[in-house]
């Protein structure tokens, strides 16, 4: 009976829960308005005012930013950009020309392929071998020179305010065969000497063999001789 009546009960509810579900399900309820947005006012909102750019008590307006943005990007010294400003009295400061320094350089080999040139530099400052283009610049302190013209046997290195400078190809001119040359002969006059030496050492070493073997002949005769005599007196 209990059991009936507990089944009865959660039959009952599941019904009814059933029932706000469908309720719901149709529009039963708060509905959408809630989530609704707010109604918004922009004239609450307070303007935006555009205020002149200030750097170090300097006022930068509209002719000043274009003067800003059509300055490089990059500068050869690697300092930064410093306008001039009109009516301001406040000038860039004046810095002495950049001068590039004397072309210290070495090619050692010049490829050519159909449209493509390279050349293989030696840097004698940095003691660094480089493969360098046709606009490239040398790295490190000799970066202002760069790669101007690459022909079969010659490179030319171009520098602002610098005349252009034309460095030949290496090409082996015979000392080094020179050199090889002289070592064969010194080591040619070497090897008489140690021949010498050699046979020397072959005969002594025969020399002290050979004394060795009649020494033994000696002793080995005298020993027979004593054995003789001892044999003769028994």
């Amino acid at each position: 009976m209990k059991n009936n009546l507990f089944a009865n009960g959660l039959l009952v509810l599941i019904g009814v829960l059933l029932l706000l579900a469908a309720l719901q399900l149709f529009g039963w309820g708060r509905g959408t308005q809630s989530l609704e947005a707010e109604p918004f006012d922009a004239s609450t909102l307070s303007q935006l005012e555009v205020a002149a750019t200030e750097i170090d008590g300097v006022k930068i307006d509209d002719k000043g930013m274009v003067q800003i943005t059509d300055a490089p990007l990059f500068s050869y010294d690697r300092q930064p950009y410093i306008p001039t400003i009109e009516g301001s009295g406040i000038e860039g400061e004046d810095r002495p020309a950049v001068v590039a320094e004397p072309l210290k350089a070495r090619v050692t080999s010049i490829i050519i392929i159909d449209e493509n040139s390279y050349a293989m530099v030696f840097d004698e400052l940095s003691k660094e071998r480089v493969t360098l283009t046709k606009g490239m610049p040398l790295p490190g302190d000799q970066g202002l020179w760069t790669v101007d013209i690459i022909n079969p046997r010659a490179v030319t290195f171009v520098a602002e305010g610098e005349e252009p400078v034309e460095i030949g190809l290496d090409v082996f001119d015979g000392q080094l065969n020179a050199r090889l040359t002289k070592r064969n002969k010194r080591n040619n006059k070497k090897k008489p000497k140690s021949n010498k030496q050699a046979k020397t050492n072959n005969q002594q070493a025969k020399k002290n063999s050979a004394e060795e073997i009649r020494k033994k002949i000696a002793e080995r005769r005298a020993q027979m001789r004593a054995n003789a005599a001892k044999g003769n007196k028994e």
